[in-house]
């Protein structure tokens, strides 16, 4: 199959040059994202591409368009309003970011002072209140807070979970029935923690996870019970059955950034594990990889759709990846998503039109017709990301690639 691809040509029009034109490769590495329940759902994805709209699709994955404005930097995390499908919000760094319009402008405010977000956790029976696990520096170390809004994003008050250590917290989730509790997952020393609070954030109590399993990518609450609590750890997929007192390994993924279930079918869940999509069809008991043709790495984003219980989106440095069939197969979705970064550009000396380009943590694409279109190439041994490749003029069926890494 051939694959648009992201390099920018510079066209000589008259005596002056023209704009610069992108002809590929098509997809980019992808972050985080949100679906909102339009009609038909609208999925919003966001780059780690600086200063880069946010991408939707509101076509079930034909074509991406950009949202609106550019945030300046990427979101590390994207969070819809379950009723309002204008209003999303995201975090980068200390800001707060909200839109009403579908992400055609955003508004900011400020976490506080030397206050860092990583994640935004809704309550969902009153969106207003939400919380944002933070890390912040008191004048002698950086310690675990959250920062709290009851007023929907404009006004924020922080707490410290703990006084003494030196730390962050990564995720958050609050319990879809009893709102009073939220947890936070956090590392500190050689402790994986879940922090619990029972008043909406005021006082919180630790839980420490068996095993130094380092970070606490995310936080899932059960929607058909909400004592049932899944940590998605760096060294796996973590189950509490009774409100956070206890835990067990259900799954031994790395790097579990993100942990969704299907909203009709609650007992399938996934999780974006770095180089795999993980499944489970029996409520999180189980996992099974799944995602056979997702291309690229560092698999941070899965999101389902309200209303189509087999579809599952996936993103990685490949760009956008779509499953129909519950994650088991899956096909590439990038046509409008030109973001790629593209290092290295080789042309054949001995086939007009031919030429080759490095797509970082992706592949090598091959055109033969001037970038009209692209193939993707086989994967090069094992090397990583090539910074130059030669064609012979004397031997054209002889190439060089240097990889960056020796």
């Amino acid at each position: 199959m051939k694959t648009t691809v992201s390099i920018f040509l510079l066209v000589l029009a008259a005596a002056a040059f023209a704009d610069w034109t992108n002809i590929g490769p098509e997809g980019g590495p992808m972050y985080c994202g949100t679906v909102t329940a339009t009609t038909p759902p609208t999925v919003y994805v966001a780059s780690t591409s600086y200063n880069t709209p946010l991408l939707k699709m509101t076509d079930g994955g034909a074509t991406w368009q950009p949202a609106g404005a550019a945030l300046g930097n990427y979101p590390y995390v994207l969070v819809s309003h379950p009723t309002d499908t204008n209003r999303m919000y995201g975090v980068i760094s200390s800001i707060f970011y909200r839109t009403t319009n579908a992400g055609a402008t955003w508004s900011q405010t400020s976490l506080g002072s030397n206050t860092y977000g990583n994640d935004i956790a809704l309550n969902p029976l009153n969106p207003q209140v939400i919380y944002v696990p933070c890390y912040a520096y008191d004048g002698t170390a950086w310690r675990m807070t959250s920062a709290k809004s009851t007023d929907g994003g404009s006004t924020w008050a922080n707490t410290q979970l703990d006084t003494t250590s030196s730390t962050t917290l990564y995720s958050a989730a609050v319990d879809p029935v009893d709102t009073n509790v939220v947890y936070m997952g956090a590392y500190f020393g050689t402790s994986t923690v879940v922090f619990k609070s029972t008043d909406c954030g005021a006082t919180w109590t630790q839980s420490v996870l068996p095993g130094n399993l380092y970070y606490i990518y995310s936080l899932y609450i059960s929607p058909t019970d909400h004592n049932t609590v899944f940590a998605g750890t760096l060294y796996g997929i973590y189950r509490s059955t009774d409100a956070g007192g206890t835990w067990t390994q259900q799954c031994a993924s790395n790097y579990n950034y993100r942990i969704v279930s299907v909203p009709d079918e609650p007992e399938v869940m996934y999780s974006a594990a770095y180089n795999y999509v993980y499944r489970s069809t029996d409520a999180g008991s189980t996992w099974t990889t799944c995602g056979a043709g997702v291309q690229g790495i560092n698999i941070r984003l899965v999101l389902t759709v309200p209303g189509e219980s087999s579809t599952v989106y996936c993103g990685s440095t490949g760009g956008m990846f779509k499953s129909t069939d519950y994650g088991a197969t899956w096909d590439e979705i990038n046509d409008g998503i030109l973001i790629g970064k593209i290092p290295v550009v080789a042309f054949d000396p001995g086939a007009p039109g031919t030429a080759y380009a490095e797509f970082i943590d992706n592949a090598i694409f091959k055109t033969t017709d001037d970038g009209v279109s692209w193939e993707r190439q086989p994967v090069v041994l094992s090397c990583g990301n090539v910074v130059n490749i030669l064609i012979e003029p004397a031997n054209p069926l002889r190439r060089w690639m240097f990889e960056g890494s020796g």
